[in-house]
């Protein structure tokens, strides 16, 4: 237990460095801008309480926005993945359910699984954040566009972060 909330506050702190000192500096062509600090969310253990992933993801948004100098547009963004994680957790959930202590990644899950959950997430993450910020701008269009490439961006970027982590072997 001690060491699995360990792994996730040097999880976050790692996430939220690579994220504010490198991926907010990274504007390729004015639209591509990665966000890997969604992963956070996304790899919280599958029996965390709803609340205290909704106010994990609060919490890190806001520090975020700190960082990033937006006005709550990270805070509700990760605030609403962290409503609608359990809900994706039931839909891409194993017919038995999952096995005691599994947790949210492709070791446990299976790419294909993992990959549904993940783009699951990613998409209204990246529709919220780009959605508002398109709204205060008038660039609604600019920011459909921003969504479906920075979700394709963060995606694969997530995944090769997860393409390190071991596959369970069946047994």
């Amino acid at each position: 237990m001690t060491f699995d909330i360990v792994k996730n506050i040097v999880r976050w702190i790692l996430l939220m460095a690579v994220q504010i000192l490198v991926l907010n500096n990274i504007y390729l062509g004015g639209v591509f801008n990665p966000y890997i600090y969604v992963l956070i969310i996304l790899s919280l253990p599958i029996d965390m309480s709803a609340l205290v992933v909704l106010l994990m993801g609060f919490f890190t948004g806001f520090i975020l926005d700190i960082f990033s100098h937006t006005i709550g547009l990270h805070t509700m963004a990760l605030t609403l993945v962290g409503f609608l994680r359990p809900q994706i957790l039931a839909i891409v959930a194993p017919r038995d359910g999952y096995e005691f202590g599994s947790s949210v990644n492709v070791r446990d899950m299976g790419w294909s699984r993992y990959s549904v959950y993940a783009l699951l997430l990613i998409f209204p993450h990246h529709l919220m954040l780009f959605a508002m910020e398109g709204f205060s701008s008038g660039l609604f269009g600019l920011a459909v566009q921003k969504t479906l490439l920075n979700t394709v961006l963060t995606f694969v970027l997530i995944l090769l972060v997860q393409s390190f982590s071991p596959i369970k072997e069946k047994g």
